[in-house]
Protein backbone atom coordinates (compact mmCIF):
# COMPACT_ATOMS: atom_id res chain seq x y z
CA UNK A 1 0.00 0.00 0.00
CA UNK A 2 1.22 3.52 -0.71
CA UNK A 3 -0.10 4.78 2.52
CA UNK A 4 1.39 3.20 5.48
CA UNK A 5 -0.99 5.00 8.11
CA UNK A 6 -4.40 6.99 7.62
CA UNK A 7 -3.99 10.36 5.54
CA UNK A 8 -4.63 13.33 7.60
CA UNK A 9 -7.87 15.77 6.28
CA UNK A 10 -5.43 17.96 4.35
CA UNK A 11 -3.83 15.36 2.33
CA UNK A 12 -6.99 13.15 2.05
CA UNK A 13 -8.31 16.81 0.69
CA UNK A 14 -5.18 16.85 -1.44
CA UNK A 15 -5.67 13.58 -2.82
CA UNK A 16 -9.41 13.68 -4.01
CA UNK A 17 -8.82 17.19 -5.62
CA UNK A 18 -6.17 15.20 -7.46
CA UNK A 19 -7.88 12.12 -8.72
CA UNK A 20 -10.47 14.43 -10.04
CA UNK A 21 -7.85 16.54 -11.89
CA UNK A 22 -6.95 13.17 -13.45
CA UNK A 23 -10.11 11.59 -13.83
CA UNK A 24 -11.10 14.55 -16.16
CA UNK A 25 -7.83 14.29 -18.12
CA UNK A 26 -8.58 10.34 -18.91
CA UNK A 27 -12.19 11.11 -20.06
CA UNK A 28 -10.98 14.00 -21.85
CA UNK A 29 -8.82 11.97 -23.95
CA UNK A 30 -11.40 9.45 -24.00
CA UNK A 31 -13.90 11.95 -25.68
CA UNK A 32 -11.19 13.47 -28.27
CA UNK A 33 -10.78 9.57 -29.19
CA UNK A 34 -14.37 8.45 -29.15
CA UNK A 35 -15.44 11.52 -31.89
CA UNK A 36 -12.22 10.56 -34.03
CA UNK A 37 -13.35 7.05 -33.61
CA UNK A 38 -17.00 7.60 -34.43
CA UNK A 39 -16.18 9.88 -37.16
CA UNK A 40 -14.19 7.15 -38.76
CA UNK A 41 -16.42 4.59 -38.43
CA UNK A 42 -19.76 6.74 -40.11
CA UNK A 43 -21.90 5.83 -41.58
CA UNK A 44 -21.13 2.32 -41.68
CA UNK A 45 -21.75 1.64 -38.21
CA UNK A 46 -24.33 4.07 -35.90
CA UNK A 47 -23.25 6.05 -33.11
CA UNK A 48 -24.36 3.45 -30.39
CA UNK A 49 -22.65 0.79 -32.34
CA UNK A 50 -19.44 2.83 -32.37
CA UNK A 51 -19.91 3.95 -28.71
CA UNK A 52 -20.01 0.03 -27.91
CA UNK A 53 -17.23 -1.04 -30.07
CA UNK A 54 -15.14 1.51 -28.10
CA UNK A 55 -16.22 0.82 -24.82
CA UNK A 56 -15.16 -2.93 -25.15
CA UNK A 57 -11.98 -2.52 -26.92
CA UNK A 58 -11.01 0.02 -24.42
CA UNK A 59 -12.08 -1.98 -21.68
CA UNK A 60 -14.38 0.95 -19.71
CA UNK A 61 -16.90 0.58 -16.73
CA UNK A 62 -20.29 1.18 -16.96
CA UNK A 63 -20.07 4.60 -15.36
CA UNK A 64 -16.59 5.56 -17.58
CA UNK A 65 -18.93 4.33 -20.78
CA UNK A 66 -21.55 6.77 -19.51
CA UNK A 67 -19.80 9.50 -19.00
CA UNK A 68 -17.67 9.53 -22.00
CA UNK A 69 -20.99 8.73 -24.24
CA UNK A 70 -23.00 11.45 -22.98
CA UNK A 71 -20.02 13.78 -23.82
CA UNK A 72 -20.03 12.25 -26.96
CA UNK A 73 -23.62 13.13 -28.07
CA UNK A 74 -23.43 16.61 -26.37
CA UNK A 75 -20.23 17.60 -28.53
CA UNK A 76 -21.81 15.86 -31.21
CA UNK A 77 -25.21 17.77 -30.79
CA UNK A 78 -23.00 21.46 -30.61
CA UNK A 79 -21.09 20.66 -33.45
CA UNK A 80 -24.33 19.87 -35.26
CA UNK A 81 -25.87 23.20 -34.25
CA UNK A 82 -27.96 21.32 -31.74
CA UNK A 83 -29.88 23.52 -28.91
CA UNK A 84 -27.82 22.79 -26.11
CA UNK A 85 -31.19 21.93 -24.12
CA UNK A 86 -31.67 19.08 -26.41
CA UNK A 87 -28.64 18.10 -26.05
CA UNK A 88 -28.85 17.37 -22.27
CA UNK A 89 -31.94 15.51 -22.96
CA UNK A 90 -29.78 13.62 -25.63
CA UNK A 91 -27.18 13.13 -22.66
CA UNK A 92 -29.34 12.23 -19.96
CA UNK A 93 -31.48 9.73 -22.00
CA UNK A 94 -28.13 7.52 -22.25
CA UNK A 95 -27.33 7.86 -19.08
CA UNK A 96 -30.76 6.63 -18.00
CA UNK A 97 -31.02 3.96 -20.97
CA UNK A 98 -34.01 2.31 -22.64
CA UNK A 99 -37.35 3.39 -20.69
CA UNK A 100 -38.26 -0.20 -21.11
CA UNK A 101 -35.22 -2.01 -19.30
CA UNK A 102 -35.73 -3.38 -16.07
CA UNK A 103 -34.61 -1.44 -13.22
CA UNK A 104 -33.43 -5.05 -11.52
CA UNK A 105 -31.60 -6.46 -14.42
CA UNK A 106 -28.77 -8.33 -12.80
CA UNK A 107 -24.93 -7.54 -13.66
CA UNK A 108 -24.77 -11.04 -15.53
CA UNK A 109 -27.95 -10.31 -17.80
CA UNK A 110 -26.31 -6.50 -18.60
CA UNK A 111 -22.90 -8.29 -19.49
CA UNK A 112 -25.05 -10.85 -21.96
CA UNK A 113 -26.56 -8.46 -23.65
CA UNK A 114 -23.23 -6.39 -24.29
CA UNK A 115 -21.56 -9.46 -25.21
CA UNK A 116 -24.49 -10.55 -28.13
CA UNK A 117 -23.99 -6.94 -29.27
CA UNK A 118 -20.78 -7.18 -29.81
CA UNK A 119 -20.79 -10.35 -31.27
CA UNK A 120 -23.36 -8.88 -33.79
CA UNK A 121 -21.27 -6.01 -34.22
CA UNK A 122 -18.10 -8.03 -35.21
CA UNK A 123 -19.85 -10.34 -37.81
CA UNK A 124 -21.24 -7.24 -39.02
CA UNK A 125 -17.68 -5.44 -39.62
CA UNK A 126 -16.72 -9.48 -41.13
CA UNK A 127 -19.58 -9.31 -43.26
CA UNK A 128 -20.26 -5.87 -44.58
CA UNK A 129 -17.31 -3.62 -43.89
CA UNK A 130 -14.54 -3.24 -45.78
CA UNK A 131 -11.00 -4.76 -44.52
CA UNK A 132 -9.98 -1.69 -44.37
CA UNK A 133 -12.49 -0.30 -42.45
CA UNK A 134 -11.47 -3.29 -40.03
CA UNK A 135 -7.88 -2.26 -40.53
CA UNK A 136 -8.27 1.59 -39.57
CA UNK A 137 -10.38 0.69 -36.66
CA UNK A 138 -7.19 -1.56 -35.10
CA UNK A 139 -4.91 1.35 -35.90
CA UNK A 140 -7.77 3.82 -33.77
CA UNK A 141 -7.97 1.23 -30.73
CA UNK A 142 -4.16 1.24 -30.80
CA UNK A 143 -3.67 4.98 -31.13
CA UNK A 144 -6.25 5.47 -28.24
CA UNK A 145 -4.35 3.00 -26.11
CA UNK A 146 -1.40 4.62 -26.41
CA UNK A 147 -2.62 8.06 -25.64
CA UNK A 148 -4.36 7.18 -22.49
CA UNK A 149 -1.36 5.06 -21.29
CA UNK A 150 0.66 8.43 -21.92
CA UNK A 151 -2.05 10.59 -20.25
CA UNK A 152 -1.76 7.76 -16.89
CA UNK A 153 1.78 8.65 -16.88
CA UNK A 154 1.62 12.35 -16.76
CA UNK A 155 -0.95 11.56 -14.06
CA UNK A 156 1.08 9.75 -11.95
CA UNK A 157 3.27 12.69 -12.94
CA UNK A 158 0.38 15.31 -11.03
CA UNK A 159 0.45 13.07 -8.57
CA UNK A 160 4.17 13.16 -7.64
CA UNK A 161 4.08 17.01 -7.70
CA UNK A 162 0.85 17.48 -5.70
CA UNK A 163 1.64 15.68 -2.99
CA UNK A 164 5.41 16.04 -2.93
CA UNK A 165 5.48 17.77 0.94
CA UNK A 166 3.57 14.79 1.88
CA UNK A 167 4.56 11.34 0.00
CA UNK A 168 7.87 10.16 -1.48
CA UNK A 169 7.21 9.97 -5.31
CA UNK A 170 7.39 5.96 -5.20
CA UNK A 171 4.35 6.25 -2.79
CA UNK A 172 2.58 8.87 -4.80
CA UNK A 173 2.77 7.03 -8.01
CA UNK A 174 1.42 3.99 -6.55
CA UNK A 175 -1.00 5.53 -4.68
CA UNK A 176 -2.23 6.93 -8.47
CA UNK A 177 -2.14 3.48 -9.10
CA UNK A 178 -3.97 1.96 -6.36
CA UNK A 179 -6.66 4.89 -6.56
CA UNK A 180 -7.22 4.48 -10.45
CA UNK A 181 -7.70 0.88 -9.86
CA UNK A 182 -5.27 -0.24 -12.86
CA UNK A 183 -4.73 -3.84 -13.76
CA UNK A 184 -1.35 -5.35 -12.72
CA UNK A 185 0.28 -5.38 -15.92
CA UNK A 186 -1.14 -1.83 -17.49
CA UNK A 187 0.23 -0.40 -13.52
CA UNK A 188 3.64 -2.07 -13.70
CA UNK A 189 4.28 -0.14 -17.29
CA UNK A 190 2.80 3.38 -16.03
CA UNK A 191 4.81 2.70 -12.91
CA UNK A 192 8.08 2.28 -14.84
CA UNK A 193 7.42 4.77 -17.79
CA UNK A 194 6.50 7.17 -14.42
CA UNK A 195 9.76 6.36 -12.57
CA UNK A 196 12.13 6.90 -16.00
CA UNK A 197 11.41 10.32 -16.55
CA UNK A 198 11.86 10.85 -12.70
CA UNK A 199 15.14 9.28 -13.55
CA UNK A 200 15.51 11.47 -16.40
CA UNK A 201 15.65 14.75 -14.32
CA UNK A 202 17.16 13.27 -11.01
CA UNK A 203 19.54 11.24 -12.31
CA UNK A 204 22.93 12.16 -14.68
CA UNK A 205 22.84 10.93 -17.93
CA UNK A 206 24.72 7.72 -18.33
CA UNK A 207 26.93 8.74 -21.07
CA UNK A 208 27.13 11.49 -23.76
CA UNK A 209 25.55 10.08 -26.10
CA UNK A 210 22.39 9.64 -23.82
CA UNK A 211 21.95 13.00 -23.58
CA UNK A 212 22.63 13.91 -26.89
CA UNK A 213 19.47 11.98 -27.56
CA UNK A 214 17.50 13.85 -25.17
CA UNK A 215 17.98 17.04 -26.44
CA UNK A 216 17.79 15.80 -30.35
CA UNK A 217 14.25 14.72 -31.88
CA UNK A 218 13.92 11.96 -33.43
CA UNK A 219 13.81 12.27 -37.26
CA UNK A 220 12.16 9.46 -39.04
CA UNK A 221 14.10 8.07 -42.50
CA UNK A 222 12.27 8.93 -45.26
CA UNK A 223 12.52 4.99 -46.60
CA UNK A 224 10.28 4.41 -43.51
CA UNK A 225 8.69 0.45 -43.86
CA UNK A 226 5.96 0.21 -45.20
CA UNK A 227 2.71 -0.31 -43.43
CA UNK A 228 1.44 -3.77 -42.45
CA UNK A 229 -1.16 -5.32 -44.75
CA UNK A 230 -4.60 -5.66 -43.63
CA UNK A 231 -5.69 -8.40 -41.45
CA UNK A 232 -7.97 -10.99 -43.58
Amino acid sequence: MALTKPASRTLQRQIDLTTAVCQERLLTTHLRHLLAFVELVEPSVPFDAALDIYVRILRLSPEQARNVGSRALAEIGRRSGVPSELGAQLSAMLDEGPDDEPESASVEEERGRSNAMFARLRRRIRGRVQDELRFRIDLAAARAEDALLETHVENALIFVRALRDELQPTEAVELYLETMLLPEGLADVIYNRTLRLLADEALPPLDARDARERREPVVLSPASPAAPAAAG
